[in-house]
């Protein structure tokens, strides 16, 4: 039986904590002309490739037994398929009626069909996904994708071809090779080493004990890299991608905290897990809730809000409301997926979340 990892499940809440801070200051400095932060040239917050690694992680950690075995990759197919999907479907139809209504929020790409349907399916197309947050889902699918080789029983396929990728992905990424075409970068991105290293660091964990205060140094040297991250791509100390360094903390972080989980009982708070719980729902709400919020409040002039407090209210009220999702939507849709799945194959038991 797995061991539920729950400093894992707490660091999932990273994710949409990283991005909504950053999202937070982009939003206040175009309609409120504020500089919160005072990063005002960090663009990202990286904390999408600790989601990346994460991914590859549970990935291996859940489904590395099951490799090799050809009759396990339809159940993984499908549960990564409801993971993601039919949530990701009603927020996107929920979006789409917008861009229709009031144009001039969007692009225009919004409103082609060909957009439509790419955004529907996760399809790279060089432009953002109609709920732009997404578009790093599509990297996650076409992980998922590659994974579900490992379980075929042919190693030219489980092994070769995924190798032969993460090879390309590497060549590419320290461009060694090249390639000016959208979708051939998509398929061999750095973010595919990303999750590679999140795959790595499973093995790791699982194979070699970590000595609990060199965990605990790792921990706290990943949390700080973020930041500090931050203020190198501000001020170019040195000449690193912030990609670069916030994937090392990425790494930093799944060690650690996968290390700890795996070699003790840990408890954490109720509220902790259930921010872990719904980091995909604040993750994929966050930006639309953001941008509705910064509307109505910039057009309310008589309205003085001091404008410290205003981003504050941004971060936690998109966090309530991706939460409130969560409960409403994103948990009972995802429990009906998969009861009915069961109940398909005959499992007389109904399911329980896991980490």
């Amino acid at each position: 039986m797995r061991k539920q990892l729950n400093l894992i499940q707490f660091s999932r809440a990273l994710v949409p904590l990283f991005v909504i801070l950053l999202h937070a200051k982009a939003f206040m400095a175009t309609y409120f002309h504020y500089d919160f932060l005072h990063l005002p040239h960090v663009a990202r917050s990286g904390g999408v490739y600790y989601f990346f690694a994460l991914s590859g992680f549970m990935v291996y950690y859940l489904y590395h037994k099951d490799f090799g075995n050809q009759g396990k990759v339809k159940d993984y197919l499908y549960k990564r398929f409801i993971r993601i999907y039919p949530f990701y479907w009603i927020l996107t139809l929920c979006i789409l009626p917008v861009y229709f209504i009031f144009p001039s929020l969007g692009s225009g790409n919004e409103r082609h069909i060909g957009h439509i349907i790419a955004s529907f399916l996760l399809y790279p197309d060089d432009e953002y996904p109609i709920l732009s947050v997404a578009w790093s889902l599509s990297h996650t699918v076409f992980f998922y994708l590659i994974i579900s080789l490992s379980f075929f029983e042919k190693k030219f396929v489980s092994v070769f071809i995924p190798a032969v990728w993460g090879f390309l992905s590497l060549l590419f990424s320290i461009e060694v090779l090249k390639s000016s075409h959208y979708f051939i970068n998509f398929l061999f991105s750095f973010n595919n080493l990303i999750f590679l290293l999140g795959v790595a660091c499973a093995y790791l964990v699982t194979k070699i004990p970590i000595q609990m205060g060199i965990s605990k140094v790792m921990i706290f040297t990943g949390l700080i890299g973020f930041p500090l991250s931050w203020i190198n791509e501000e001020f170019g100390y040195f000449n690193i991608d912030l990609q670069i360094t916030t994937t090392i903390s990425s790494i930093f972080l799944l060690i650690g905290f996968s290390s700890i989980d795996l070699q003790r009982e840990i408890t954490i708070p109720k509220m902790a897990k259930f921010l872990g719980d719904a980091s995909f729902s604040i993750y994929l709400t966050h930006f639309t809730c953001m941008s509705a919020l910064s509307i109505i409040l910039s057009s309310m002039t008589i309205l003085k809000i001091p404008n410290f407090l205003l981003a504050i209210l941004l971060i936690v009220f998109s966090i309530i409301f991706g939460s409130i999702i969560h409960v409403l939507l994103e948990k009972p849709l995802n429990r009906k997926l998969r009861n009915l799945y069961n109940r398909k194959k005959g499992f007389p038991f109904r399911w329980k979340p896991s980490a």
